[in-house]
């Protein structure tokens, strides 16, 4: 099997990028609390034809680094020319290299023709990505993709369409476009890009527990993991993955004021309600860690203190899974 990872060799552990999540001010906290990803992503930068994608917020990511692992800077486009020029912009930056976003489900996003919405013009995508090989140096070159539009069969002409470029990596959420967040990941699918791809494949999808992490190690054998809303959830999971331990209800509590406290740092106009809002773009997927009188309280929290308060307690009865 041309791509498929070396059993004896621990598999690569990445950040998935998720827009307005996976910023710096949560890269600054994983660097604190010592749960780092092998390498991170950014944010995707929207590169068309009159947007010039370094003028965007995922910039920081780049320039301010915590930590000095390796960064991807992404794009989403649907246009060579704009993507050409951003990847050449963002090279000239200390990046590992380019992702082509083929997987965002935005409306908005696809409306354009960008993200996932590649996946309905392959002769587009296989255009796209031949012109970013060609002008990105080797090891520089990736691809972040979904399974296909509608139907997990849709795969097979996707993977020939990012083949032919010749990727250095390729991550593959295993779902398609309409089934957005939801639904069972096709590991069918992502073994086909194992078995096919001559580069590192990453496995991507709904990856929340160590359970989670085995199966699709076990079953599919990718080179690596790339997880978003499960180390948002526990960002303690790198560890385990690792050999180590399981969170303790003190580190979670630790990650959670950490996180407060970097949140507020970075906000361009502080306010007490937008310092919560913003923190509420994480805990959306850490509210089912806690008990229903809590999560209450912190979807209706504007006081950053209560906020951390409530934060406090609620961890006390944490099992990490």
């Amino acid at each position: 099997m041309i791509g498929q990872a070396d059993s004896s060799v621990p598999p690569m552990l990445a950040l998935a990028p998720m827009q307005d999540v996976t910023d710096l001010a949560f890269m600054r906290t994983l660097t604190r609390i010592h749960c780092l990803p092998d390498f991170w992503m950014t944010p995707y930068f929207r590169s068309t034809r009159t947007t010039c994608a370094m003028s965007e917020g995922p910039l920081r990511c780049i320039v301010e680094n915590p930590a000095g692992i390796p960064v991807w800077a992404q794009l989403a486009g649907s246009t060579a020319v704009a993507l050409l020029r951003d990847a050449e912009a963002l090279m000239q930056l200390p990046v590992a290299g380019i992702n082509l976003n083929v997987g965002c489900p935005s409306p908005l996003v696809n409306r354009h023709g960008a993200g996932a919405g590649l996946l309905r013009k392959l002769p587009l995508l296989r255009e796209i990505a031949l012109a970013l090989r060609a002008q990105l140096p080797p090891g520089a070159w990736s691809v972040k993709c979904r399974i296909g539009w509608e139907r997990a069969e849709e795969f097979s002409r996707v993977l020939d369409a990012l083949c032919d470029s010749h990727p250095d990596m390729l991550i593959v959420h295993a779902r398609t476009r309409k089934q957005r967040y939801a639904g069972e990941p096709c590991r069918a699918a992502v073994r086909l890009a194992v078995q096919h791809a001559r580069c590192p494949v990453f496995a991507n999808g709904d990856i929340q527990s160590m359970d989670d992490a085995g199966e699709w190690l076990q079953t599919v054998q990718p080179a690596g993991l790339m997880i978003g809303r499960g180390l948002v959830r526990n960002p303690y999971l790198l560890r385990q993955l690792r050999g180590g331990s399981a969170a303790t209800p003190g580190e979670m509590q630790e990650y959670y004021a950490t996180l407060l406290e970097e949140t507020g740092r970075f906000l361009e106009r502080y306010t007490p309600s937008g310092h919560c809002n913003r923190m509420k773009k994480y805990l959306a997927f850490c509210y089912r860690d806690f008990p229903t009188e809590a999560e209450y309280k912190l979807r209706r929290c504007i006081d950053p203190s209560e906020m951390g308060r409530l934060l406090q307690l609620s961890r006390a009865g944490f099992s990490a899974s």
